[in-house]
């Protein structure tokens, strides 16, 4: 049973969430498979809205994490003097 902790180990690191942005005139931007332990960090959250708003010249968005059991749907907002986030609604089957 000493190999059970090294394959739990490998599968974690390979499970991934989806990330996508969504914007008030109703467009979205590209989904990235990102990996799951980005919900329990908030900088990588903010990193992960800033590429991105980024890659669609926004400064303000809503950003879903879904996938491995957890959702988190959060505004973002990106100002010439902070960056803002607000997380809506967050979701995980394990609370």
């Amino acid at each position: 049973m000493d190999f059970l902790p090294s394959i739990v180990s490998k599968y974690h690191e390979d499970i991934k969430i989806w990330a996508q942005m969504f914007f008030d005139d109703g467009s979205v931007s590209m989904g990235v498979r990102i990996p799951d332990n980005t919900f329990d960090d908030d900088r990588e959250i903010m990193n992960t809205a800033n590429i991105l708003l980024q890659s669609t010249r926004r400064d303000s968005g809503y950003l879903l994490l879904w996938g491995a059991g957890d959702l988190k749907f959060c505004k973002y907002t990106v100002t010439s003097s902070s960056k803002e986030l607000k997380t809506l609604v967050s979701v995980s089957s394990t609370t």
